[in-house]
């Protein structure tokens, strides 16, 4: 409880000031190679379901089309056309999640909790059951135990779990299993 309730957004805080004074210059070659191989806009901005249920506007390179929203549905699926080639690549890196970096200085987010979806993707019972008492995370348990692969109902056990097991323990084994995941590519589209 002192853990998620005090030092978890102080840690969250110094680690993802250290990862943009470390790694800026990645953040510059990615928005670079989106602006050269697709244009503008280099970032996708989407209203997102955060903390307590609030709304918060998260950061992400974008991945599809311009105005692919318009085009299809909200979530993708595997082999969305609207997909671009350095969006795949983005994609199954999870390179396309850094810019969540922001998020986490502004205090939106976490490095770990529940993956915040859009409103239209939660029930009247998701807002009861206590998985937005915390912050939404870059990666959580969903992430590392089935990703993509998963159904939404799913997710949803998982990110009670997470709201139950809650410590600097499960968040360091949590983000080590992210970024080994990350690296492989594995159950991202």
């Amino acid at each position: 409880m002192l853990y998620s309730k005090y030092f978890k957004r102080l840690l969250d805080f110094i680690f993802a000031l250290l990862f943009f004074i470390l790694f800026w210059w990645i953040l510059l070659l990615i928005s670079g190679a989106i602006l050269i191989f697709d244009g503008f806009p280099i970032l996708f901005i989407q209203s997102r379901v955060g903390q307590y249920g609030r709304p918060f506007k998260i950061y992400k390179f974008r991945t599809m089309v311009k105005d692919a929203e318009r085009i299809g549905p909200k979530s993708t699926s595997a082999g969305d056309a609207r997909i671009t080639p350095i969006g795949k690549f983005l994609r199954k890196t999870s390179l396309d999640e850094l810019m969540q970096i922001f998020n986490i200085l502004k205090g939106d987010m976490s490095f770990v909790g529940f993956r915040p979806g859009v409103f239209e993707n939660y029930k009247e019972s998701d807002y009861k059951s206590g998985i937005f008492n915390v912050k939404p995370g870059i990666s959580g348990y969903a992430q590392v135990y089935g990703r993509s692969g998963l159904t939404l109902a799913q997710k949803r056990e998982w990110e009670k779990q997470y709201v139950q097991d809650i410590s600097f323990m499960t968040d360091m084994k949590i983000l080590a299993r992210t970024i080994s995941i990350a690296l492989i590519g594995r159950g991202a589209y």
